[in-house]
């Protein structure tokens, strides 16, 4: 050592090779540092990335949880309850594993690490405990599966606490982490960037030195480190904003940016800004026939085509599923609002191709403006929403700017729906009964029965004001259903006393035609109240035929006649009915709409179409029905071109059951050819 000491004394050109190896040594040791720290922290970072996937996922499932939950125990039937069992089983188990994985993960986290800390303490320690009260979660819903199709007043015990471990405790706890681990993950990022630079910095003072042998190999290792974590932090978090099918701006990205426009804009001169909010009309369709892979590709190249209109002049996000928002901030003094939404509608909705498959879904837009529509995110989006609504409403495929009845029209409708369920419940809805006859003969050959809503404020509703309504809800078939018990108790009941009236006509919408079953139901309800199915007749609206010509349309429609059932065409001539629909042996009778019926004596053009359908029907072996009818002459009319089966005022309005039963034992069957003009005008304003 002494030696050592004394030779370094004495000789420069030896401290000098001492002190260019232990830069050297130095050097090494500063890149060597830099090396292990960019890989732990691209470790470090795609293990916090696991763990953010897995929250996410906890938190989508905990959701689908509680409400397969809600929905099972709405479910009206065991089979939908069964259904919505197997989905929550699936998702229980799912959410058991991802908690289960999540936990192990977070175990063996580095405990070192804010992030680590923070799951930790949330998962573990109180007050949260979020792996308890998950585990709380999976053990409430397990027992309501056990106990809702046998008990379902005691699996309701177990919703609640689903409900409320959900939305307030393991929501926040997981929305808390998430926060935490962006704003963690952003100062980690900026950290090691500061230490790069220290790093890089001292590396640059040694390579003064040694620049000559070390400088360009260990520079270019330690840009392309630094490169590759900056792609990383920057891919981070543009996922973190962007929706990852689509690139355009998500969710999030879409409230904080309306978040800032509302809250940064000043009273005196505030931001002119338009909110569209879109909707792919029929998007469903496009994945049940062509499948979710080509519909993922519609939802890219709708994306492509929107941003192509949008441009320069605001931002398009998804925010989920077929559902989009444009934000235009910036509007060219060149374009309009309104020019925009049309250019939108034309590109959105041109014919598509998709690998030879050719698809149109058309668009509806609702459109709020600020701060006209409203002043903060909230009003915006619910005019905006409010605004998409109407124009679904209105034909689809067109664009609707929000105005202030639009929420009055929104709560008179919400106020229906909730109506509704409780008419149903109390038995409101009630049938009233149109004799159809035989004008030759004067014979009754059916009654066809109708809804009435009697409402306990508004008096008697008819169909128009509560249908399309019931419709949207789904509750068609329960009106249904509900309706023809009482119909068919009433025609059970004449046949015991009597009174002869053909066939009862019922009236199928689109979902009872199409729900699994419902036809067999309503033959066991007749055949209950004591009636044969060869009493009873479906009117089929023609456009439920046109709209769904499919294999289970066409099914249905062969299971009733199998029943004996006779099968008519409702409403024939307003929709697109072809004689391919007519040949293919499945009806028996044609019923012509009122609106060719009514002063078709006055009216060539109807002349002409109702000869026409009589003359087809009648040779491919069909009867014809006509309704509507309110004078004598529109009858001779009708006698004249050969359709002797009516249904009308003219003959009798849609009567309660005690008033057409006495009505229907009264007729005497005479003839209408015999019957004066004035005879049948009074029977018609009698009933």
């Amino acid at each position: 050592m002494n030696s050592l000491l004394s030779k370094i004394r004495r000789d420069p050109q030896f401290r000098i090779q001492i002190a260019y190896r232990t830069a050297l040594l130095s050097m090494m040791a500063l890149l060597w540092a830099s090396f292990l720290i960019l890989t732990f922290a691209m470790n470090r970072g795609q293990s916090e990335s696991a763990v953010f996937q897995d929250i996410a996922k906890q938190r989508m499932l905990s959701q689908r949880v509680v409400l397969l939950g809600q929905l099972a125990l709405r479910a009206t039937s065991d089979e939908q309850k069964s259904e919505i069992l197997v989905l929550m089983g699936e998702s229980l188990a799912e959410l058991k594993s991802a908690h289960t994985d999540l936990a192990k993960l977070i175990g063996s986290l580095d405990t070192k690490g804010a992030v680590a800390e923070t799951l930790h303490d949330v998962y573990f320690s109180n007050p949260t405990q979020l792996d308890l009260r998950m585990r709380s979660l999976v053990t409430n819903a397990n027992r309501f599966s056990t106990f809702l199709m046998n008990s379902p007043d005691v699996a309701v015990l177990y919703l609640g606490p689903m409900e409320e471990l959900a939305s307030s405790v393991i929501l926040p706890a997981l929305d808390r982490v998430i926060s935490i681990h962006n704003g963690v993950s952003q100062r980690s990022a900026a950290m090691t960037k500061y230490v790069h630079l220290a790093l890089l910095i001292l590396s640059l003072a040694l390579l003064i030195v040694i620049w000559r042998f070390l400088f360009k190999p260990l520079a270019a290792k330690i840009g392309m480190r630094t490169m590759q974590l900056q792609v990383a932090h920057d891919n981070l978090q543009y996922a973190v904003l962007h929706d990852s099918l689509t690139g355009l701006a998500n969710r999030e990205y879409a409230m904080t940016k309306l978040r800032s426009i509302t809250e940064s804009s000043v009273e005196e001169s505030p931001i002119k800004v338009a909110i569209f909010h879109l909707d792919l009309d029929n998007f469903k369709s496009v994945n049940d026939t062509y499948g979710h892979t080509n519909g993922d590709r519609l939802l890219e190249l709708v994306a492509n085509r929107m941003q192509a209109v949008v441009g320069n002049n605001g931002t398009a996000c998804r925010l989920n599923g077929d559902e989009f928002l444009i934000i235009l901030d910036t509007i060219s003094a060149s374009e309009t609002v309104s020019g925009i939404a049309g250019n939108l509608l034309c590109a959105l909705n041109k014919p598509t191709n998709i690998d030879g498959l050719f698809t149109q879904v058309q668009t509806s837009i609702g459109i709020a403006l600020f701060p006209d529509d409203g002043k903060t995110r909230k009003d915006l989006l619910v005019a905006a929403d409010l605004a998409l609504y109407e124009a679904k409403n209105t034909g689809k495929g067109t664009y609707k700017f929000f105005q202030p009845k639009m929420i009055i029209k929104y709560n008179q409708t919400k106020t229906l729906e909730q109506e509704i369920d409780r008419a149903i419940e109390e038995r409101q809805f009630q049938p009233v009964f149109q004799p159809q006859i035989n004008a030759t003969s004067g014979a009754i050959i059916g009654v066809e029965v109708l809804v009435r809503w009697h409402h306990p404020e508004r008096g008697i509703l008819l169909p128009a004001e509560f249908l399309d309504a019931a419709a949207s809800l789904g509750k068609m078939t329960q009106i249904t259903r509900l309706v023809l018990e009482q119909a068919f108790e009433t025609a059970a009941h004449w046949l015991e006393n009597g009174t002869e009236f053909g066939r009862i006509g019922i009236n199928f919408s689109n979902q009872d035609l199409l729900l699994h079953g419902f036809v067999d139901e309503i033959a066991a309800i007749a055949e209950a109240s004591g009636l044969t199915c060869e009493r009873l007749s479906a009117e089929i609206v023609e456009s439920v035929v046109i709209n769904n010509d499919d294999t289970q349309c066409m099914a249905a429609l062969m299971r009733l006649r199998e029943l004996g059932i006779k099968v008519e065409i409702d409403d024939f001539g307003t929709g697109f009915a072809t004689m391919v629909h007519l040949n293919r042996k499945l009806f028996d009778r044609v019923k012509i709409d009122r609106q060719f019926i009514t002063n078709l004596d006055q009216s060539e053009r109807n002349l002409i179409i109702v000869d026409s359908i009589i003359r087809l029907s009648t040779a491919l072996g069909l009867s014809v029905i006509a309704e509507g009818m309110e004078r004598q002459e529109e009858i001779d009319t009708l006698l004249e071109l050969g359709c002797v089966e009516f249904q009308g005022n003219a003959i009798a309005p849609p009567m309660p059951a005690n008033i057409a039963g006495k009505w229907l034992k009264a007729h005497n069957k005479t003839p209408l050819l015999g019957r004066p003009s004035n005879e049948t005008a009074t029977a018609s304003t009698t009933h």
